[in-house]
């Protein structure tokens, strides 16, 4: 498998940034994991609307589905003018029951409910999902084919369920809100650097890929945090990197 990082800021992308977007090749399909600001231009810089096969949204955060809206147009647009044949699922979190109803459009995108007990095949991959600890509902997601597994965070603050979720994944792609000297209240739901370093390892996984990344903070002042705790691996996401599995 191939992760494309779409975009990786949070909660507002830099210049000629992008926030929350993964684009995972399979061998078979491509599908997206989130939809944030900028996600749908740069999306468009590598496959076409025909390919996407699938999307996944763990939550309503605008820095997550800012693009949805406009990725709704482009497939209307696509199935009138002949470019897309069929309508595009998208796989999104049932909570809140509002913000689910609306991925639904028109007959062109069909929305799919996902819980922490959904089991999904797309493009080849079984996926699964696990409620985070944020402060509003939110799913991570593991994707597995041919014995290869990664696994998203999405937005989550301490959680031993997501590190035995994580367990022993061969890639671990971990929101890294904030440095430890910033770390705000657990309420809201968010993970340092040296937080995010912990969890990957307690889950044992074999790499870690720090994301979510506030616009402001030196990359490298990330990366040094979670190697901390960390003794594997570890990649500051940044815009067009791509990471195999």
């Amino acid at each position: 498998m191939k992760i494309r990082i779409l975009g990786e800021y949070a909660p507002y992308p830099a210049p000629d940034g992008a926030t929350a977007g993964y684009l995972v090749d399979t061998g078979t399909g491509r599908f997206l994991i989130d939809c944030g600001s900028g996600v749908l231009s740069e999306l468009l810089k590598h496959i076409s609307l025909q390919e996407l096969q699938g999307v996944i949204i763990t939550h309503y955060h605008a820095d997550h589905v800012a693009d949805l809206g406009v990725l709704q147009y482009a497939i209307m647009v696509a199935r009138k003018t002949g470019s897309r044949v069929d309508p595009l699922p998208i796989y999104a979190n049932q909570e809140p029951p509002n913000k689910f109803q609306d991925v639904t459009y028109r007959s062109d995108v069909q929305a799919i409910p996902l819980n922490a007990g959904s089991v999904i095949q797309l493009c080849g991959a079984r996926l699964t999902f696990t409620e985070t600890v944020h402060s509003s509902s939110c799913l991570a997601v593991s994707v597995e084919q041919d014995g290869k597994k990664f696994v998203f965070s999405a937005d989550t603050g301490p959680s031993p369920f997501l590190e035995q979720f994580a367990q022993n994944a061969d890639l671990f792609i971990c929101e890294a809100s904030w440095l430890q000297k910033d770390q705000g209240p657990a309420s809201v739901g968010h993970l340092t650097a040296l937080q995010a370093g912990e969890m990957a390892q307690k889950a044992n996984v074999k790499k870690l890929c720090l994301t979510h990344i506030y616009p402001g903070y030196d990359r490298e002042e990330l990366r040094r945090e979670a190697a901390e705790v960390f003794k594997r691996e570890i990649i500051v996401a940044e815009k067009g990197m791509v990471l195999e599995v």
